[in-house]
């Protein structure tokens, strides 16, 4: 799931210098692939509740691995970026039919635990992908972009894994407006919002930013970043392990906070030390708050909505997250270009303040699961 964004983010300069393009038109190599996401993510999940899991894994997976190794022999610039949609429609629905699966299958706090765990096994791949793509991208460009072949076994374990089919027997248009129903009560739009001011803060701050900072500052090469860009996702894996053990101690609500403490904490820190180095323990900070932040408005999402509105409802929250994935990169990148690069940390901390009010005015004090 992750697979698609991790292995490229670390190339981003390389990209720039091998193509003769801006950072910021380098960077629509990351737009490119999370913009589909804005109106499949949504159209996946209402595929999925109505025509089962499998129907829309399986052909999802199908293009994700095929369009993405195509990449690797792209001939220009123009037609990386054309692959890229593509395999950002065969993305799109994956990170809805992971929690969605999930959620098939637990609920409460075990359904809490198991996000958790399910977070930690992502953020390991995170982890593992960067360092993998920016050292396959210091032999050639290409490499990085030949991983997704990987892909193709994992379709025969869909092929025999038993997966829910809610078939939802509601008309469209009554189907449509009960979900409508759901998405507008006051604690999902809250937790929606969260979800999109996040990856903005994600995408934007760490994604975008720090590969820039790093190599400006440091002279860092893909894979000293990719390397780096790692422990924000142990920092991720090692919290959200303990999730089910944090919801029996802590609120959501107070873990959402202490997560906007960690963000702010992270963007301080990036600014002002000394080397690369030193830059790892507030690279780790931000993705411990991650690992508070991201399973734990899933779980919340997932707790609301019924069986046969499970996938719709992750959807719209997939829409939002690939919504702050799209507008970040070349976003914080047009920040950078005129005000510098520190600016674009300014910014994060700013958006964590913004995550802070929303938690305040829209997660209640108490899990109502």
């Amino acid at each position: 799931m992750v697979l698609g964004v991790s292995s490229i983010m670390p190339m981003i300069p390389a990209l720039a210098r091998t193509f003769a393009v801006s950072q910021i038109t380098a960077s629509l190599v990351i737009t490119a692939f999370t913009l589909p996401g804005i109106v499949c993510t949504l159209l996946s999940g209402l595929l999925a509740d109505r025509f089962g899991r499998r129907a829309v894994l399986f052909p999802s997976l199908c293009l994700f691995a095929l369009a993405g190794t195509a990449c690797a022999f792209a001939p220009n610039f123009s037609t990386l970026l054309a692959l890229r949609f593509l395999q950002g429609i065969g993305a799109a629905p994956l990170g809805v039919l992971n929690a969605t699966i999930i959620a098939d299958t637990w609920s409460g706090k075990p359904m809490a635990a198991i996000i958790g765990y399910n977070t930690t096994v992502l953020n390991i791949c995170t982890a593992l992908y960067p360092s993998l793509g920016g050292i396959l991208a210091h032999f050639d460009w290409r490499f990085p972009f030949l991983l997704p072949i990987m892909t193709l076994p994992v379709l025969l374990m869909v092929l025999k894994t038993p997966l829910a089919n809610p078939g939802a027997t509601a008309s469209c248009k009554q189907y449509l407006r009960d979900v409508g129903r759901i998405v507008h009560t006051r604690r999902i739009v809250g937790l929606l919002c969260i979800t999109g001011v996040t990856f903005v803060l994600l995408y934007g701050s760490l994604i975008t930013c720090f590969p820039v900072l790093a190599d400006n500052t440091f002279g860092a090469s893909t894979a000293a970043i990719g390397g780096a860009m790692a422990f924000a996702a142990a920092g991720t894996a090692l919290t959200s392990s303990q999730l089910g053990r944090l919801y029996g101690t802590f609120s959501p609500r107070t873990l959402l906070l202490c997560s906007q403490v960690l963000y702010m904490a992270s963007m301080v820190g990036l600014i002002t030390m000394p080397s690369l180095i030193w830059m790892l323990l507030p690279v780790m900070l931000f993705g411990m708050g991650q690992g508070m932040n991201i399973p734990n408005v899933q779980s919340q999402l997932l707790t609301a909505a019924s069986a046969a509105q499970r996938a719709s409802v992750m959807a719209a929250n997939g829409v939002l997250l690939r919504l702050g994935q799209s507008l970040a990169p070349v976003g914080f990148s047009c920040i950078m270009a005129h005000a510098g690069i520190a600016w674009g940390f300014y910014a994060g901390i700013a958006l964590a303040g913004v995550i802070v009010v929303l938690t305040l005015v829209f997660v209640p004090r108490r899990n109502a699961a």
